[in-house]
């Protein structure tokens, strides 16, 4: 019997973004991706197009300004030709293989050409001083990219999470994506994310300043980290409700 989608896009109105770059960011070592894209969606010409509901969301929101505000989000800008998904929702390990084909379906549907991903790497010994930035590629083209852009291929590891199953399920479908990864030193690197910003605008001529990231470092750290350790604790809850119920959560 086939499982049903654990991921759904909606889209506030139709949006054509076929031959479009996607950029996504979920929360993984040192929160880099997370942290990178929501910069990158406050700082480039763009509109939130939409969002992803998913049964596995645990149910903590953040809230902006007074308004809820969805917790992983769609972006778009036209400028560019770029689409940004954000997410601040850790995906349980159970439930990573089949989220990465939903979000995969999706990016076959939309027609999106080229999906790159952020994510970070645990912190290796560094060049003359200067942070290293990683890549791992799901074709040959998109490793030749990597090389012309100095991103130091990983030839031989092991990586995890819901980045690494979708690096594979896009290497299934022959789609054209690749991810680089932050050097990452501490549990939100700030650091890591303005280093991936960087090599963005290096390859997308964004000319994004950084600075003000790094310089609210501090406080969006401490904020960041306390939305997560609730995301954890309710985690935590849901869990041990199923094992001293013996009920599923989910279906």
């Amino acid at each position: 019997m086939e499982k049903k989608s654990l991921v759904n896009f909606v889209e506030t109105k139709p949006i054509n973004i076929a031959g479009y770059t996607l950029i996504e960011g979920f929360p993984g070592m040192g929160l880099v991706g997370t942290i990178a894209v929501k910069y990158l969606s406050e700082k480039i010409d763009c509109k939130e197009v939409g969002h992803v509901v998913s049964e596995t969301f645990v149910p903590i929101i953040r809230v902006h300004n007074g308004l809820p505000v969805h917790p992983s989000r769609i972006y778009v800008s036209d400028k560019y030709k770029v689409v940004l998904l954000v997410s601040e929702q850790i995906v349980p390990q159970v439930f990573t293989d089949r989220m990465s084909k939903g979000i995969a379906d999706w990016i076959q549907k939309k027609k999106i050409g080229r999906v790159i991903s952020l994510s970070g790497i645990r912190a290796l010994p560094k060049k003359e001083g200067k942070q290293i930035i990683y890549g791992i590629a799901s074709d040959e083209k998109s490793k030749k990219m990597l090389e012309k852009h100095k991103v130091e291929i990983i030839k031989e590891g092991i990586t995890s999470g819901i980045t690494a199953l979708m690096m594979l399920e896009f290497k299934d479908r022959s789609l054209e994506a690749f991810s680089i990864l932050g050097n990452v030193q501490i549990a939100a690197d700030y650091k890591a994310s303005a280093a991936l910003i960087e090599k963005l605008n290096e390859m997308f001529a964004f000319d994004i300043d950084t600075a003000p990231l790094k310089k609210e470092a501090k406080a969006t750290e401490k904020a960041l980290l306390e939305h997560l350790k609730q995301l954890k604790q309710a985690s935590g809850e849901v869990k041990k409700f199923e094992t001293d119920t013996h009920t599923p959560m989910y279906t």
